[in-house]
C-alpha cells in the first residue's frame, strides 16, 4: 500500500466515522434543534475527507470524467454556515439568534451560489459547444451569432468570475470560522456549569486546531495562489480530520458531549474499534501478502487463504484487546450512571444535615446530569413542604395537594409533573411546583409515606430526560431516603450524647451540693439518703452550720430534668446560705428565694422547699415549708404532725407571701423530711406509695436507731415499685429522684447510732 492508498483510506475512515457520530447525534434527540444542527455540521464535513478519497482513488488520472462531478466536493463547504448556525445556539441561543434569526439562515445564500457556480460553470468550453449550433434562415442565422457572441462574453466572463472566486472564497469561509469562534467563546463565558464549560472548551480547542490546519493547507494556498506540495497538503488534511472530529468524538463519549446516552456512546466506541481493527487487519493483510510474494516470487491463490486464515486466528483476540482499551480511556467516566450511583452514594450517605444534604445533591444534578435547577423539598413534623416560592428568599411552609401527594405515592418512581398538572392547586405545593417550571418530581417515600420530593427543571441547551436519566433518579431518590434516615439517627445519637452529658454535669453539680459530713449535735442525730434517677433532677438537702447549736436544715426540687434544674438549685444554695448568715428569719429568707427566681429564672421554673432552722439548746425548730411534702414529726405516743405552714412553691408568685412555723422536739421524736420521688413511687398496677404509707412506716419504726429507720423505709419503697417487665401495652415507668432526711432527737441516756 503506497501513501497514496494510505491517505485514501484515512480519509475513507474519517468520513465514514463523520457519518456514523452525524447519525448517532441525531438518532439521541431528533426533535432537538441543536442534535439537528450538529448531525448536519458533521454530515456536511464528513463529505469533504469521503469525496478526496474518491476523487483520489478513482476519479484522479482517469478520462472522460466530467469536471462538475469533481466539483462535487464543494458541497461540504456548507460546513461552514452550519457551523457558524451551530455556535449562535450552543450551549444556549445567542442574542444574535434570538434578534436575527433570518440572517443566520441567509449565510447559507453564499455557499449555495458558490456551489451552483462551482457545478455549472466548471467546464465553460462545453458551454459554449452546447451554444454553438447554424440555423437554415439567414435572419434567424445572423441574430443566432449576435447571441451566440454575447453569450460567449458572457460565459468567459463568468469562467473568469469563477477563478476569482474560486480562489477568494476563501476569505468567506475564513470569516464565518472567526465568527463562530468568537460567538462559541462568547457563549462559554457564560456557562456556569462546570462540566458543560468543560465541554465547550474542548470542542472551541477542537474547532480551533481543525480550522488552524485547514486555513494553512487549503485558505492560505489558495488566497495567495501558491502551491503546496500535495502530501503536505494532505498531512494538513488528515492532521484537521483528526483533530476535528476526533475532538467532537472525545467529548461525547468521555464529556457526553450533547448530553449523548450512554448506549449511544458505546455504539459509537465500537465504532472506532471496529474501524481501527479493521483497517489495521485490511493494512497488514495487504503488507504481509506484498512481503510474501517478494519473498516467494510468485503469487500464489494458497499462499493468500493461508495468510487470511493466519490472520482471522489473531483478529478477535486483538480486537478484544483493542475494544478494552479504548473502553478503559473513553466510557469508565463520571458520565456513567453506573459511575454516579457509586459517588452518588459514597457522597450522600456520609452527609447528616438535612441542608447539606439538600445542596449538595441539587449541585451534584446540576453538574453531572446538565440540569438547570434541582432541589429536595422535605417534609417537616407538622407535614409540610418547605420550599422556595417564586421571588421569595428562603423556605416557607407549604401543603400538598392530597390528590398529588395520592399520584405520586401510587406511582413510586420519577414522574413528569404535567401528569398530575390536573390535580396541581394555586398556593400548595403541586402548583408551585408547576408554576417553577419542575418538569420532574421524584418522590421520597418513607414508610408507605411521602416524606419528600427532589425536584428537577429541563435539561441546558434543550437537552432532554432520557430512560437511563429516570432509572438512575428512581435509584438516587432511594439513596436519598436512606440519607434521611441516616441523618435522622445521627441527630438522635447526637442529642442522646448532648443529653449524656448534659446528666453527667448535672449529676457532678448535684452531687457538689450534697454536704460531705452529717451534723454532730449531742441531743440530735441524722440519716440521710439520695438516689438520682436516670434522668438527673433537682432534688437536693443541706445542712448550714450557724454556730451557737444552731443548724438549718434544707431540703428542696426544682422542677424539670438536667442542667437547668441542678444549676437552679445551685443557686437557691448560694441565697439560702447567705440570707441565712445574716440572720434573718426563715420565712424571709424563702421570700428573697422566691423573688430572685421569679425575676431571673425563667417562668416554667419554679422550685419546692423546706427550710428550717433547729436550736439544739431550746429544741425547736422554726421552718417555712414553701410548697413542698409536708414532713412529718412523729411523736413518742406515734401522733403525726405535718409541717405545713410556709406558702407557695418558689418562682411561681413574685409576691407570695410566706410565713414561719415553729415546732418543739421532745426526746424520741422524729422528723421524716422527703421529696415526692417516694410519696409518687408506683407499683405495677400504677397506685401511689403515697404519704400515708410513709407515716406509718415513721411510727413503726420509730423507736429504731435512725440509720436502721432510713434503710427500712427505703428498702419498703424500693419493694412496693419492684416490678421486673411493665404490662402489655403500657410503658415503663420513669422514676424521679429520691431523697429522705431523717432527724431524731435522743432519748435521755440513748447511744449516739454511728452511721
Amino acid at each position: 500500500m503506497n501513501l497514496g492508498q494510505l491517505t485514501s483510506f484515512i480519509f475513507m475512515a474519517s468520513g465514514l466515522i463523520l457519518f456514523v457520530l452525524a447519525v448517532i447525534i441525531y438518532r439521541e434527540n431528533a426533535g432537538n434543534r441543536l442534535n439537528r444542527v450538529v448531525a448536519a455540521m458533521l454530515s456536511l464535513a464528513g463529505i469533504a475527507p469521503f469525496s478526496a478519497a474518491i476523487y483520489k482513488s478513482v476519479i484522479e488520472g482517469a478520462t472522460g470524467v466530467p469536471a462538475w462531478v469533481g466539483n462535487m466536493y464543494y458541497i461540504w463547504e456548507l460546513f461552514f454556515p452550519a457551523l457558524l448556525y451551530f455556535s449562535a445556539i450552543f450551549p444556549e441561543p445567542q442574542p444574535i439568534y434570538r434578534q436575527h434569526k433570518r440572517l443566520l439562515q441567509l449565510a447559507f445564500l453564499p455557499h449555495v451560489i458558490h456551489l451552483l457556480m462551482v457545478l455549472l460553470l466548471a467546464d465553460p468550453d462545453r458551454v459554449l459547444g452546447l451554444l454553438d449550433f447554424e440555423s437554415q434562415i439567414p435572419i434567424v442565422g445572423q441574430l443566432l451569432k449576435v447571441v451566440f457572441s454575447l453569450l460567449r462574453i458572457i460565459t468567459s466572463f463568468l469562467g473568469f468570475l469563477l477563478l476569482f472566486h474560486t480562489r477568494f472564497f476563501s476569505l468567506i469561509n475564513l470569516f464565518y470560522v472567526v465568527a463562530a469562534i468568537y460567538l462559541l467563546y462568547s457563549g462559554y463565558r457564560k456557562i456556569e456549569n462546570p462540566r458543560l464549560k468543560q465541554q465547550v472548551r474542548l470542542v472551541i480547542l477542537g474547532i480551533l486546531g481543525a480550522m488552524g490546519l485547514y486555513v494553512v493547507g487549503f485558505l492560505v494556498p489558495d488566497i495567495l495562489s501558491t502551491r503546496m506540495p500535495s502530501a503536505m497538503r494532505d498531512l494538513l488534511a488528515v492532521s484537521a480530520l483528526i483533530v476535528g472530529p476526533g475532538t467532537i468524538a472525545w467529548a461525547i463519549v468521555r464529556y457526553q458531549f450533547l448530553d449523548i446516552g450512554l448506549i449511544a456512546r458505546r455504539s459509537l466506541v465500537y465504532s472506532i474499534t471496529t474501524a481501527i481493527v479493521v483497517g489495521g487487519y485490511i493494512l497488514v493483510v495487504v503488507e504481509l501478502g506484498s512481503a510474501l510474494r517478494s519473498i516467494v516470487g510468485q503469487d500464489s491463490q494458497v499462499l493468500n487463504i493461508l495468510i487470511i486464515i493466519i490472520m482471522l486466528l489473531f483478529f478477535q483476540p486483538i480486537y478484544n484487546q483493542v475494544d478494552d482499551f479504548v473502553r478503559r480511556i473513553f466510557i469508565r467516566t463520571r458520565a456513567d450512571y453506573s459511575q454516579l450511583v457509586e459517588s452518588f452514594s459514597r457522597e450522600i450517605l456520609t452527609i447528616f444535615q438535612a441542608d447539606k444534604l439538600a445542596t449538595t445533591v441539587s449541585d451534584s444534578l446540576r453538574r453531572e446530569m446538565f440540569i438547570e435547577n434541582a432541589e429536595i423539598s422535605f417534609r417537616d413534623s407538622d407535614g409540610q413542604f418547605r420550599i422556595r416560592l417564586i421571588g421569595g428568599q428562603g423556605n416557607v411552609a407549604i401543603e400538598i395537594e392530597p390528590a398529588v401527594s395520592g399520584y405520586l405515592l401510587s406511582k413510586r418512581v420519577p414522574t413528569f409533573t404535567e401528569e398530575f398538572s390536573g390535580h396541581a392547586e394555586s398556593g400548595r405545593l403541586g402548583g408551585e411546583v408547576i408554576a417553577r417550571g419542575f418538569q420532574i418530581a421524584v418522590p421520597l417515600i418513607r414508610q408507605d409515606r411521602l416524606a419528600g420530593l427532589l425536584l428537577l427543571s429541563a435539561k441546558v441547551a434543550g437537552f432532554r430526560y432520557r430512560s437511563e436519566d429516570i432509572t438512575f433518579l428512581s435509584i438516587l431518590g432511594n439513596h436519598i431516603v436512606v440519607a434521611m434516615e441516616n441523618a435522622e439517627l445521627y441527630a438522635e445519637a447526637l442529642e442522646k450524647q448532648r443529653l449524656e452529658e448534659e446528666l453527667a454535669v448535672a449529676k457532678q453539680i448535684q452531687t457538689g451540693l450534697l454536704p460531705k459530713n452529717l451534723p454532730a449535735l449531742r441531743q440530735f442525730e441524722f440519716a440521710t439518703y439520695i438516689e438520682p434517677s436516670r434522668q438527673v433532677g433537682g432534688d437536693y438537702f443541706d445542712f448550714i452550720h450557724m454556730g451557737d447549736g444552731r443548724l438549718g436544715i434544707v431540703i428542696a426540687d426544682a422542677s424539670g430534668k438536667g442542667v437547668p434544674a441542678a444549676l437552679l438549685i445551685a443557686r437557691m444554695q448560694a441565697i439560702i446560705q447567705s440570707e441565712a448568715r445574716f440572720g434573718k428569719n426563715v420565712n424571709e429568707i424563702m421570700t428573697a428565694v422566691n423573688q430572685f427566681i421569679s425575676q431571673s429564672i425563667s417562668p416554667d421554673r419554679f422550685a419546692t422547699c423546706f427550710y428550717g432552722e433547729l436550736d439544739e439548746t431550746t429544741m425547736r425548730l422554726h421552718y417555712c415549708n414553701a410548697g413542698h411534702n409536708y414532713p412529718l414529726l412523729v411523736k413518742g405516743d406515734g401522733k403525726i404532725h405535718q409541717l405545713d405552714i410556709g406558702g407557695l412553691l418558689l418562682g411561681a408568685f413574685p409576691n407570695a407571701v410566706y410565713q414561719c412555723g415553729v415546732v418543739e422536739f421532745a426526746p424520741g421524736d422524729l422528723l421524716v423530711m422527703y421529696t415526692d420521688g417516694l410519696s409518687e413511687m408506683m407499683d405495677a398496677d400504677e397506685r401511689e406509695f403515697g404519704d400515708k404509707r410513709i407515716g406509718e412506716h415513721a411510727i413503726k419504726y420509730r423507736h429504731q436507731p435512725v440509720d436502721a429507720i432510713c434503710s427500712k423505709m427505703i428498702n419498703s419503697v424500693k419493694q412496693f415499685a419492684a416490678d421486673p417487665a411493665p404490662k402489655p401495652g403500657t410503658s415503663p415507668i420513669e422514676i424521679d429522684d429520691m431523697t429522705l432526711v431523717i432527724i431524731k432527737a435522743l432519748e435521755e441516756g440513748g447511744d449516739r447510732a454511728i452511721g
